[in-house]
């Protein structure tokens, strides 16, 4: 077999993993649950490891994540004598086994921009014609496909595509009714007049510090749950509303509130080990479908990844998560310009869109999302650790 036939064949191979990972996207309430493409994803990050032999970029990204990996890895282990029952911990383990998709997109990203350009223009059409008129979650999902939006732009560096970036996932928001698109666009706004790193920081720092405190406050009233909570009816939750003004603001961000208390105040100290798999994570919970009680304590997420997955991994998932997005901010900030002059800026703009859907809604702990978050971190990893090989390749010897 000749070189050129056979990179022919490995990028069919990547182009395959594409398409299924798009189809992933737009529908994995379809795909996943019949076809198991979350699945795909990781097997194929894993088959690729395993053909590079286990070698692995040295990059900061790679090793924060191969030592989540590493710790998920012990969790599967203790978890095997403090699990209920076995069912659940198999369905806790898409935690751990998803994060093989991060392989699949740090060693095929050098193909990823012929197959984008391949399919732009069937994407615009698709999107183009959903985005105003709403329709199911199986032919276009709520939340996911704002991760699409970047690839819909050949040229990231025109002033004006940032604001139609914007402005899609407002109309996103509203046609779909998410609010999770429309806390993308106002994060995305807030990305875009950053003058540079340290403003961003300094902005996403106060933010963190003022909800902390308001989260403090609410507590005691939060904890209201538990007096008269029952599986068969509302009372209790309305009770927590009717308590404090800002919780009687909305209830769904309620329950979140209430969730969240759980995994970080109610599991305390046990979560600072980490309460692993096939155990019980909430106690309290809305329920939409009762056939489906038994497996809401072990399965719900909290609609927060990042809470959700301190509470099973405990502090050292926290330890090696923001050193993940430090990294990927600061890349972002400082060299945009490289960034948007080879457009791999979009792919800085897909992964922040899960980012945020992971910060309201069940993602990293779901096979509905999480496939897609790990593969998104493997593309940006891998264009951080090429843009710093080259320009250490640019640098003069000695």
């Amino acid at each position: 077999m000749t070189n050129a036939s056979y990179i022919v064949r490995k990028s069919s191979i990547a182009y395959c993993l594409f398409a299924i990972a798009t189809f992933y996207i737009i529908s994995p309430w379809f795909v996943e649950k019949k076809l198991l493409f979350n699945e795909l994803i990781a097997f194929a990050g894993l088959a690729i490891l395993l053909y590079k032999r286990g070698r692995i970029g040295r990059d900061p990204i790679s090793l924060c994540v191969i030592l989540l990996l590493f710790w998920g890895l012990v969790h599967a282990l203790v978890s095997v004598f403090r699990m209920d029952t076995f069912y659940y911990y198999l369905r806790n383990l898409v935690i751990l086994y998803s994060i093989m998709a991060f392989f699949a997109g740090y060693y095929c990203l050098r193909w990823l921009g012929s197959y984008i350009d391949r399919i732009r223009k069937l994407l615009r059409i698709y999107i183009g014609v959903l985005l105003f008129l709403p329709i199911s979650k199986y032919l276009f999902e709520r939340f996911g496909m704002a991760m699409l939006f970047p690839a819909l732009f050949r040229n990231p560096a025109r002033k004006w595509v940032p604001w139609l970036l914007i402005g899609i996932n407002i109309v996103y928001g509203f046609t779909y009714d998410s609010l999770t698109a429309l806390v993308l666009a106002m994060f995305y706004c807030l990305l875009f007049i950053s003058p540079g790193y340290k403003f961003f920081r300094q902005v996403v720092v106060i933010l963190l510090i003022c909800f902390i405190l308001l989260f403090i406050y609410l507590v005691p009233y939060l904890d209201i749950i538990r007096l008269h909570y029952s599986y068969y009816d509302t009372g209790a939750i309305h009770e927590v509303m009717r308590s404090n003004r800002i919780l009687g603001i909305d209830g769904n961000n309620t329950w979140r509130l209430v969730l969240w208390k759980e995994i970080v105040v109610d599991h305390f100290p046990a979560n600072l080990f980490g309460i692993g798999f096939g155990t019980p994570a909430l106690k309290y919970f809305p329920v939409e479908d009762y056939s489906k009680l038994q497996t809401l304590p072990y399965l719900l997420g909290s609609h927060n990844s990042f809470v959700y997955l301190f509470g099973r991994l405990g502090l050292v998932f926290v330890l090696l998560i923001i050193p993940i997005y430090r990294c990927i901010f600061r890349e972002y900030f400082y060299h945009k310009q490289y960034y948007y002059g080879n457009r791999q800026i979009l792919l800085f703009w897909s992964f922040f869109a899960i980012t945020v859907i992971a910060a309201f809604n069940p993602t990293l702990e779901s096979p509905i999302y999480s496939g897609a978050y790990w593969l998104l971190l493997g593309f940006v990893a891998r264009c951080i650790y090429n843009r710093r090989t080259s320009t250490k390749n640019l640098l003069p010897g000695p």
